[in-house]
């Protein structure tokens, strides 16, 4: 990818040892147990790297802005934007030009220097043939003023068949909902199913998460967001039930989301799939509890 010579240049597709964060190679088990040089992290929370990925490979102009506009006062720094398809790239802060680049650095990237941080709006804009054909946004974050979760399941919902696991990502974010990048602090996790504690005996079970370069930070109730994100995820059991999941920290609004872990058909120990196109009374075939 980096000969010169354009009759021996020619390279296909892009291929990454890592696409995720993983334990592997025999990480350093008392600081850090993933490769961090994955995509995206070991819960599968992207990366700013994913997105300059993403840029680099669109065969559509695309354009991405490493990092955040929340810093403190007096920070000046080189902002760096990653670009596809465009002949120059334009940096603007709160809706003044910084500069124009017409030749990036390595074929992608365009660094714009000594931008000194004011509070409010970054944008970069990509042009081809004078027409700006792409652009990406960031604003400065507020306070820290919220906890906000958002569930991912399979389609279908949890699966109530012991194997299936749902994942909550929980945010830091400001009053008007925007993630605060720079946050990075305890979030405390509470849940219930029907009044008692979700357990094996419940209809699922806390696997929770992890901080990545921090010792013994899986599996507890509680866990740190990273760039104002962080991800924890819970473990279907046999029992179908609904239960409910509280993040909470100190100063800020706490969160509550409930999840139905939905019944599936158990026939001599194995779990049916249930796809829409069975008979009602297929998929209407009792659960065996035992």
């Amino acid at each position: 990818m980096s000969n010169t010579d354009p009759d021996q240049s020619k390279w296909a597709a892009y291929a990454s040892i890592y696409f995720i964060d993983s334990d592997a190679d025999g990480r350093q088990d008392s600081s850090e147990v993933c490769r961090v040089s994955g995509k995206i992290d070991a819960v599968r929370l992207p990366k700013e790297v994913y997105f300059a990925e993403r840029v680099m490979q669109n065969e559509e102009p695309d354009i991405h802005i490493i990092g955040h506009w929340t810093y403190p006062a007096n920070t000046t720094k080189t902002m760096n934007v990653i670009a596809n398809h465009v002949d120059s790239v334009e940096f603007f802060v709160n809706g003044v030009s910084r500069g124009k680049i017409t030749q990036p650095e390595n074929g992608y990237l365009y660094a714009f220097p000594n931008i000194a941080f004011t509070p409010g709006t970054i944008k970069a804009v990509g042009y081809k043939g004078g027409v700006a054909v792409t652009q990406h946004e960031l604003k400065t974050a507020g306070a820290p003023a919220a906890i906000k979760l958002t569930l991912h399941t399979a389609p279908g919902g949890l699966r109530a068949d012991g194997e299936d696991i749902a994942l909550i990502d929980f945010e830091v974010v400001d009053a008007s909902g925007q993630r605060c990048p720079t946050d990075d602090a305890r979030v405390d996790f509470t849940w219930n199913s029907t009044g008692r504690a979700v357990s094996a005996t419940g209809p699922a079970v806390w696997r929770g998460g992890y901080n990545s370069g921090k010792t013994n930070s899986t599996n507890n109730l509680y866990l740190n967001t990273e760039g104002g994100i962080n991800r924890v995820a819970f473990r279907s059991t046999p029992m179908p039930g609904t239960f409910t999941v509280t993040a909470k920290r100190e100063g800020l609004q706490p969160a509550t989301i409930t999840i139905d872990s939905k019944p599936v058909a158990i026939v001599d120990g194995l779990t049916q799939e249930m796809p829409q196109t069975l008979s009602p009374a297929a998929r209407a075939l009792p659960v065996d509890r035992k």
